[in-house]
């Protein structure tokens, strides 16, 4: 039976006998509840998500007013790093490298588009989905401000829980326009302007402020040694193998980073990448393994997996970072369930990659580790189910189907691609050379079509 809301914190707080539990028992929302929702769409159980969009309806009642009593912006809510199960949004006391973080329900509502993109449930984004994306957007208008070259940035920022050395030669961690902020607005923003037009809303007055404040952001910059710059301005960085990779949100979760269309900053990327290591806790191998998979970096992406496997001794746990324990547990230590549940994600998105036009099967398979296999009922955007199976390295077929309502996917494979109409209640079974070898409806296997 799902919980009503999945945090690792939560479930920390459940297991511990303490009445002070790690991390007060409470949701963080700078990457960890995030992810303990990460395969509810590729892996097919959209209905998880239910319990988060309801979460976030209350943390848009409490955010209004943490916006207008906190920021002086009177229309649209926000949320920090850390909530609670009352939906709390307000800063929390502490070290402002982790307390001063208002972009939690912004990265929380890049969710709402990642659901209908997969499901194409109109209902969804027009009753609840687009009302907190709307009130995100709103909020994020009042809080930018016009910077340096005209463009609108973020001030006071911080990159989550990370310091950078200051001009006075002191640690700080409150800048400017860091690189995370500024993804996850481009993405809100994006998402919003999708969703308006899919709603014929695309000439209402918010829209049209958002169009032109998206063009106004800066653009993400690299560094002098080839990194993705993780602050507006190229501060020296004292912890270079820190835990959080906040600045790569654009390749993932985020989508403003491809090999196609951005391979200047995913070679940045890839930098980053190596330059943080391998180290780190449960949840940040994870996220590793899937920006290393959007990187189609297959061998990487399987150190990643095959680095979270190292058993943790729940006796000498502070001795560990990262790794499981004997019940397969995730570990920071102590344990955190957002990597196992993020861990299918990532997964997934080593077996295959859509964008609701273009699907790419198997783009980060370490075919000399997993030369034969299947995954059966995986879910890419445009709402279409596939099964895929592998022999040898190499793929062996595919089949897709939608139950709903058509769809058309350039489906790729190493060097060949073939468009491939899916009509809804319909399976299309396709060969290595991505040859439709077979048709059959779904309504004679006895399925609701």
């Amino acid at each position: 039976m799902l919980l009503p809301l999945i945090s690792f914190d939560f479930v920390v707080e459940i297991l511990t006998p303490s009445a002070s539990p790690l991390y007060s028992g409470a949701q963080h929302l700078n990457i960890n509840l995030q992810m303990n929702y990460w395969p509810a769409l590729p892996c097919n159980l959209k209905e998880c998500q239910e319990p988060l969009f309801d979460y976030m309806s209350s943390l848009a009642v409490n955010g209004k007013k943490t916006a207008k009593v906190n920021y002086g912006v009177n229309n649209g809510w926000v949320a920090h790093q850390v909530s609670d199960i009352w939906a709390k949004t307000s800063p929390d006391q502490g070290d402002a490298v982790w307390a001063m973080w208002p972009m939690g329900g912004a990265w929380l509502c890049t969710h709402v588009w990642e659901h209908y993109s997969y499901t194409m449930d109109k209902d969804f984004l027009e009753k609840k989905g687009y009302p907190l994306l709307e009130g995100c957007a709103e909020f994020l208008l009042g809080w930018l401000v016009v910077g340096q070259g005209g463009h609108l940035e973020t001030n006071p920022s911080t990159s989550p829980e990370h310091k950078f050395i200051a001009p006075d030669g002191k640690q700080a961690s409150v800048s400017n326009s860091t690189t995370m902020d500024m993804s996850i607005i481009t993405q809100v923003f994006s998402d919003i302007l999708a969703a308006a037009e899919t709603l014929g809303r695309q000439d209402d007055e918010l829209v049209h402020k958002v169009r032109l404040a998206r063009a106004r952001l800066p653009p993400t910059k690299i560094a002098k040694d080839g990194t993705v710059m993780e602050w507006a301005f190229e501060f020296e960085d004292p912890e270079p193998q820190h835990r959080h990779v906040s600045h790569l949100f654009g390749l993932f979760p985020g989508h403003a980073i491809t090999p196609q269309h951005t391979p200047d900053l995913c070679s940045a990327s890839e930098k980053t990448l190596v330059k943080r290591g391998v180290e780190g806790p449960g949840w940040s191998t994870v996220w590793k393994t899937a920006l290393w998979a959007r990187l189609l970096k297959s061998n990487k992406a399987y150190e990643m997996v095959k680095h979270l496997f190292n058993l943790v001794d729940p006796a000498h746990e502070g001795d560990y970072e990262g790794g499981v324990f004997s019940n397969l547990f995730t570990a920071h230590p102590p344990f955190q369930i957002d990597a196992n549940l993020g861990f299918s994600a990532a997964i997934a998105e080593m077996l295959v990659q859509g964008t609701g036009t273009d699907l790419y099967l198997l783009p980060a398979l370490p075919r000399d580790k997993w030369p034969d296999g299947c995954a059966k009922g995986l879910r890419v955007k445009g709402g279409v189910t596939l099964n895929l199976c592998w022999k040898q390295g190499q793929l062996h077929e595919v089949g897709l189907w939608s139950t709903e309502g058509d769809s058309v996917q350039q489906l790729h494979y190493g060097e060949n691609m073939v468009k491939a109409s899916v009509v809804s209640c319909n399976v299309y079974t396709f060969n290595r050379n991505l040859v439709c070898v077979s048709t059959e409806s779904l309504s004679e296997e006895g399925s609701s079509c």
